[in-house]
């Protein structure tokens, strides 16, 4: 009663404050505002605020003088909940989160809000009903999906029913990609429902009204959710499956209602609810068909579910889709979203032998009025083109865009047509060469940019084939070199695309390519259309590629061509243009010193503009964002990939490195933390083979930023932090900050991060400190190796941590037995009476499988070889002899076997290069009664039938080993195997505890040791014969006369 008390007195103040936070005078709104932060964290608000949208206001709402619309009241109630919901829901340690008693009243009343409130206030409700789901369902949730199923079943409202069906779709949207397993009680919660949900859709068929749309909309979404990665064949037997497929068959071809089309604009109508109904629909459809059609390739479970759909469903989906697509050539209009998905389940129609024998009848004509249309320049792509050039290249290189095009979808089909099934492409190509045969008065720019589309669609085909394969030199000469002069601006973007798509054409004549090169080259130079330019570039980059003989053309036009990209990637901003500029820094990369300074001032002063212009836009649409954020990280790879080409010259190095500063500190000051990863990278390129000054002091811009912005980025700073602790040691060593730095760092990922893979660079940057700077840190040793021994004492290990940890302190014994000892002694393990050494060796002998990588197995063998024949070193392991010998033997042999695996993997890389890549000539078409078996299709089922677990015992390169330390050189570094027959003689010579450890050796032991002493010697030999061999052979002597005869008497 108390709290009931409190929360109606709350509730009239809170809407006073709300109230005031939507007044026109900014000297009250900012009062409210403030106001409102003072009262965010108090118990109660969040269901005050849940009980204002709940409650029926009158019109308007009066507070003092103010007042305001009662909708918008509730609208600014809403949106306070969500983000009170969004921020305060989750339990966090030491923040402030909603009390239980709030969440209790708002969890049992949510499902009421939701269906009384306004589409405005449910859409935030919807992001508070995701949150609320994922932290809290099923456990503190348990009755929702009753109460849910109550709704659905008992009230028959429109309203009723969407709210239901809106806060149902956010829960199932939580188990949309789990495992099957793990969605076995929302498919249980779910099941009763699907029958209700398909019977109301069938009532709902025959209601043109927009609620009826929605309440269809939202029930497909919600079957789409289920379905989505696995089909859960225990809700939908072949009896519910049929209807399912009945209804999404009638939802296609139920037309839009009339007054729909009258009171949308053209551009409206893809966005209203009977298009989105449809979208949903036809995602249903090409999700069921793509997974399930096929039914040559397809798990067990589904096998009887996919038969079905295969022999009674496909068929009559695919009659009513292609009627919906040849209504659009008399001037129907369909959303491009639908186009879309339609063109898609045709693409999957083409590859099942039994839709393709209905479909094969009229696919020409279906590419010739429906996809070659969509393949020619539209009036859209004219008006786009003229009026916003810039976003015409953005739509066109948009990768996302790819997945939502129709066009795309129609160069997918016709490429999956022309490839899998015979007869096709032969018809196509003379109806094509008519085209590009058409006399002048017929002409038409956007036809013959569809052909030249068609025919790159399908360029793979065409050059693998030989009959065609001999007609494209001439077809580029005769039919797209001219199109370069069109006055069309894009017919020459098109003639410079068709050209990309054939440049691995085997020109006879090597004036032909050069001619189509000049024609790229020049509108890349001198044409005033930004799109002609981009497509230019793109033709140049493929000629690179695909040409040899172009870099000799190039060559003298290189500095002209680099300088005129960098103008098109600051103008158009498009990623993929880096990538050319990446293609001529490799292909030029020994003379592209005498461009590099300018190029990489260019370039950064490309990015820092781009940047300004970020943050002063920074209200633009995330979709624009991206793009720019994109085409700025392509920017820093073609940095970095300039930088890879110059490394080596000492006289352009600086001068790079004190433009690249600028931009650097920019980064790091700035906290730009989306384009972290790529100037770590560009800092460990310039730090690989010296560390300037200003570098050393850029180490100080990463420690702040590393204390800023927490830990998510230490992974990144790995490879540069590696090189100040490596590259010049002497430095490094003479200031005790740089030091205190990579201490600091590690320590804190250590003990503040729950990730491993943060803790597992953190504890190999120990190692690598700790083994390169042997001897030299003496006072800082017990404080690297506290942190590793506190990460081991710590439980829930993983074993790849705990073997980085383990390497922590062997890699300690190698620097100092003695001093590693003494610390490993002085450290105090909590509730235990055995000492910290016999727990570390106990635990290191206990498992040698432990360690996976040659360098790991390399340090364990070198330290306690290191250990045991140290005079002065303690050796707490005398209980444990009857372990240590077979330890040492089982890495040994790893070592041996996995230095073999090496040498046999770098042996096939080279036979690789050397071997020339032959193409094959071409797939083999299908006949009409053959279904696809394609790769794709059967590494789905492979994967569905069985699941393998990657074995990792072997693996050679592992991650962290590309961070190497003195001991990975194979010139410098002592040798393992060296090590252990040393260690032998040693003990065998021994008169004192350490012999006891030979006691042990059985016959079996004895032996192995014995061919790791031989595997040794040989090894020992051939370094010695490569030695001799790269100092200049062996020297033979006449010293010795040799008898010219022989008596054999």
């Amino acid at each position: 009663n108390e709290y009931k008390s409190y929360l109606r007195m709350d509730l009239n103040h809170l809407q006073s404050i709300l109230v005031g936070t939507l007044s026109p005078d900014q000297i009250v709104r900012k009062s409210a505002e403030l106001e409102l932060g003072k009262v965010q964290q108090t118990q109660g608000y969040s269901v005050c605020l849940l009980k204002i949208m709940m409650t029926d206001i009158e019109s308007s709402v009066e507070a003092g003088p103010w007042k305001c619309e009662a909708s918008s009241l509730k609208a600014q109630s809403a949106v306070q909940f969500k983000n009170a919901v969004v921020k305060h829901w989750k339990v966090r340690h030491d923040m402030f989160h909603i009390p239980e008693a709030d969440k209790t009243v708002i969890r049992d009343n949510f499902l009421e809000c939701m269906i009384k409130s306004s589409d405005l206030v449910r859409r935030m409700l919807c992001v508070c009903g995701s949150t609320i789901a994922h932290e809290d369902y099923p456990y503190n949730w348990n009755g929702i999906m009753e109460n849910i199923h109550g709704v659905l079943h008992q009230d028959d409202s429109q309203k009723s029913w969407l709210g239901a069906l809106l806060l149902l779709h956010q829960i199932v949207k939580k188990y949309e990609y789990k495992k099957l397993e793990d969605r076995d009680g929302v498919n249980l919660a779910v099941k009763p429902m699907i029958g209700i949900f398909l019977t109301r859709v069938s009532q709902l068929q025959s209601d043109d009204s927009e609620e009826a749309a929605h309440i269809q909309k939202m029930i497909l979404k919600i079957i789409f959710r289920l379905i989505q990665f696995r089909m859960p064949v225990e809700l939908f037997p072949e009896e519910v499956f049929s209807k399912l497929a009945m209804i999404l068959q009638q939802t296609m071809s139920r037309p839009i209602p009339a007054e729909v089309t009258e009171k949308y604009e053209t551009e409206e109508l893809a966005m209203c609810v009977w298009w989105k109904t449809k979208k949903w629909a036809m995602h249903l459809l090409t999700r069921i068909f793509e997974r399930y059609g096929n039914t040559t390739f397809i798990a067990k479970e589904y096998r009887q579910m996919g038969n079905f759909f295969s022999s009674h469903c496909a068929v009559p989906i695919l009659n009513t889709l292609v009627v919906l697509l040849a209504d659009t050539t008399k001037g129907t209009y369909i959303s491009p979203r639908v186009q879309q998905k339609i063109l898609s389940y045709l693409k999957q129609s083409v590859t099942v032998s039994i839709t393709w024998k209905v479909l094969k009848s009229s696919i020409l004509e279906i590419i010739q009025n429906i996809v070659f249309p969509l393949l020619c320049h539209s009036n859209a792509d004219e008006e786009l083109w003229d009026d916003d050039p810039y976003e015409y290249i953005r739509m066109k290189y948009d990768i996302f865009e790819d997945y939502v095009s129709p066009v795309s979808a129609a160069l997918d089909l016709l490429g999956e047509v022309c490839t899998k099934r015979k007869n096709v492409l032969d018809p196509l190509l003379i109806w094509i060469a008519k085209i590009l045969a058409m006399p002048s008065d017929q002409y038409n720019p956007r036809i013959k940019d569809g052909a030249l589309h068609l025919l790159g669609a399908v360029s793979d085909k065409l050059l693998k084939k030989t009959a065609y394969a001999t007609q494209l030199e001439q077809m580029l000469v005769t039919h797209v070199y001219v199109d370069f002069q069109s006055t069309a601006g894009f017919l020459r973007a098109r003639a410079c695309w068709t050209l990309q798509k054939f440049s691995a054409v085997r020109f006879s004549d090597r004036e032909n390519l050069k001619k189509g090169f000049d024609g790229v080259k020049h509108l890349l130079l001198n044409d005033k259309q930004l799109p002609v330019q981009v497509e230019a570039a793109f033709a140049v980059q493929a000629l690179l590629q695909n040409k040899p003989s172009i870099k000799d053309i190039l060559a003298p036009h290189v500095g002209n061509v680099i300088q005129k990209l960098l103008v098109v990637i600051r103008e158009t901003e498009n990623e993929e243009l880096t990538s050319v500029m990446q293609e001529i820094i490799e292909t030029y990369s020994d003379d592209i010193h005498m461009v590099a300074v300018p190029l990489v001032t260019e370039l950064v002063k490309t990015f820092l503009n781009m940047l300004e212009e970020a943050a002063a836009n920074e209200d633009q649409e995330d979709g624009v964002n991206t793009y720019k954020t994109m085409t700025t990280m392509g920017i820093l790879v073609t940095i970095q990939n300039l930088l890879s080409a110059v490394s080596q010259n000492d006289k352009i190095m600086p001068k790079i490195e004190s433009i690249l500063v600028e931009l650097v500190s920019t980064v790091l000051k700035g906290g730009i933390v989306d384009y972290y990863d790529e100037i770590f990278r560009i800092i460990q390129i310039i730090t690989a083979l010296r560390v300037s000054s200003t570098m050393w002091n850029v180490l100080f811009q990463i420690h702040e930023a590393f204390n800023r912005d927490g830990f998510d980025y230490f992974t990144d700073m790995m490879g540069c932090l590696h090189n100040y602790t490596t590259v010049d040691s002497s430095k490094f060593l003479s200031n005790p900050q740089y030091i205190e730095i990579i201490y600091n760092i590690c320590k804190t990922v250590l003990e503040n991060n729950e990730n491993e893979d943060p803790q597992y660079n953190a504890l190999k940057l120990i190692e690598v400190m700790i083994i390169n700077h042997k001897g030299r840190i003496d006072n800082m040793l017990h404080m690297f190796m506290t942190l590793a021994l506190d990460k081991l004492a710590q439980p829930l290990q993983t074993q790849e941590l705990k073997a980085t940890a383990l390497l922590v302190i062997l890699a300690a014994i190698w620097y100092n037995p003695v001093l590693a000892m003494y610390h490993l002694s002085k450290y105090k393990l909590p509730n235990s009476n055995e000492t910290v050494e016999q727990q570390f060796f106990t635990v290191l002998f206990s498992d040698a499988n432990v360690f996976m990588g040659i360098h790991d197995k390399k340090v364990a063998v070198l330290s306690l070889c290191n250990l045991i024949m140290h005079p002065e070193a303690p050796k707490p392991f005398e209980h444990m002899a009857d372990k240590l010998l077979p330890f040492f033997v089982h890495l040994l042999k790893n070592l041996r076997v996995a230095y073999q695996l090496r040498k046999e993997e770098d042996n096939s890389e080279n036979e690789d290069e050397d071997e020339e890549e032959v193409d094959d000539e071409e797939g083999e078409e299908l006949e009409s009664e053959e279904d696809d078996w394609g790769d794709k299709d059967y590494e789905y089922l492979m994967k569905l039938e069985s699941f393998e677990p990657v074995d990792l015992e072997g693996v050679l390169d592992l991650q962290l080993e590309c961070f190497d330390t003195a001991l990975d050189d194979e010139d410098t570094s002592p040798c393992e195997f060296n090590a252990f027959k040393n260690l032998l003689m040693f003990l065998s010579e021994r008169s004192d505890a350490s012999k006891v450890l030979l006691k042990c050796v059985n016959e079996d032991l004895e032996r192995d040791m014995k061919q790791l002493i031989e595997y040794a010697d040989k090894e020992n030999a051939r370094k010695r014969s490569e030695q001799i061999e790269e100092e200049g052979g062996y020297n033979f002597t006449n010293s010795i006369n040799v008898p010219t005869q022989f008596n054999f008497g």
